[in-house]
């Protein structure tokens, strides 16, 4: 009678060691792919949260008109873009007021009155958050506490109040903006800084834009 041979023992343990490596190899495979899917979402949630308040932003101060009563721009008549919020360790405004006329009522006191701005998320949480107020209405956040905000710079005509007086009238910082006593029609460029997450590690990365003023005064 002739006994059918099975598999030895050292073949049985090459072929354990050639499918736990297969299995392994996979394993680590699909925890690359899915990891690297992860960050790719961020960054496209990143990319999109930062589209959104670029355009939100261009949409109304392009539309900014001269406040000829000083009731919204802090009692300077004659200004369509005040810059606000001074740093003085920073050296730099952090943020922008206007009139935004496509929202002006005539029968709502102070309508129209605008302001982008960067701040903390609140007084116990120090993550930066890019804010808006209109009117007598209470602030709200543009940005979510995900968006990770290094600094925001605004800028008139290419001066930011900071390293020139090109744009501040009488007495800076206090009064920095765009007058109608000015020879241009005024061009606000916003400078976003953000962390933007790699493969590796985040990366910071710079979004500029420029915006200018429709001439609505003439």
């Amino acid at each position: 009678m002739k006994l059918s041979k099975g598999f030895t023992l050292i073949e049985l343990i090459v072929v354990m060691a050639v499918f736990l490596f297969v299995i392994g190899t996979s394993i680590t495979i699909f925890i690359s792919i899915v990891s690297h899917q992860k960050r790719v979402l961020a960054e496209q949630q990143v990319l999109s949260q930062i589209s959104y308040v670029k355009e939100h932003m261009s949409k109304a101060l392009r539309v900014a008109s001269i406040d000829y009563s000083g009731n919204c721009l802090n009692g300077n008549e004659g200004y369509s873009y005040l810059l606000t919020r001074y740093d003085q360790s920073l050296g730099l405004f952090k943020g922008i007021k206007f009139i935004n006329q496509s929202e002006v009522d005539s029968a709502i006191t102070n309508s129209g009155c605008q302001e982008f701005f960067l701040d903390v998320a609140s007084p116990e949480d120090s993550t930066l958050v890019l804010w808006e107020k209109k009117g007598n209405d209470p602030s709200v956040p543009l940005t979510s506490k995900n968006l990770k905000i290094n600094f925001i710079r605004f800028s008139i005509n290419g001066s930011d109040g900071s390293a020139d007086s090109s744009i501040c009238h009488n007495d800076p910082p206090n009064k920095c903006g765009a007058s109608n006593e000015d020879t241009v029609q005024p061009k606000v460029t916003i400078l976003l800084n953000v962390k933007i997450p790699s493969d590796n590690q985040e990366q910071e990365r710079t979004i500029q834009t420029t915006v200018s003023q429709r001439n609505l005064n003439k």
